[in-house]
């Protein structure tokens, strides 16, 4: 499975996800590493932030993100909607699946997302939506 240039983000998360070694993150950024490649990074904000009326973040304690990288797995695909696991290194790192939503057509490149988080025993944890760009659509 190959995505081009894809690049989701969530907005600032009020409520904290745990998805690495217990860490708190308050913003997820996924992108595609390199050019044309089935693997992505994930980078994994753990700042805390004051938001505006507006709901946008302002001030932000200062500590580094931590990156993980994946491999990306096509699960399902059903009309124009896909399913994909992204996969960590010796099956270390959280259980996540992404499913993308694409407003593929003339003049549009804006993908809908949802990170579907899993817990240690397979059930549901979170849905966190994120929003983002691809050059293009994402190709099986």
């Amino acid at each position: 499975m190959k995505i081009r240039n894809l690049r989701l983000e969530t907005g600032y998360l009020v409520e904290p996800i745990s998805l690495q070694r217990g860490i708190a993150t308050y913003q997820i950024q996924i992108a595609t590493v390199g050019e044309e490649a089935s693997r992505v990074q994930i980078a994994l904000d753990p700042n805390r932030c004051t938001v505006d009326s507006f709901g946008e973040a302002k001030a932000c304690t200062k500590v580094a993100p931590v990156h993980l990288e994946a491999d990306v797995e096509l699960l399902a695909e059903c009309d124009g909607k896909q399913l994909l696991a992204l996969k960590f290194q010796g099956g270390n790192g959280p259980a996540i699946r992404l499913a993308l939503l694409p407003l593929c057509g003339k003049g549009h490149e804006a993908i809908v997302a949802r990170l579907l988080i899993f817990g240690e025993n397979g059930e549901l944890k979170a849905i966190v939506p994120m929003q983002g760009t691809s050059a293009g659509c994402v190709v099986a």
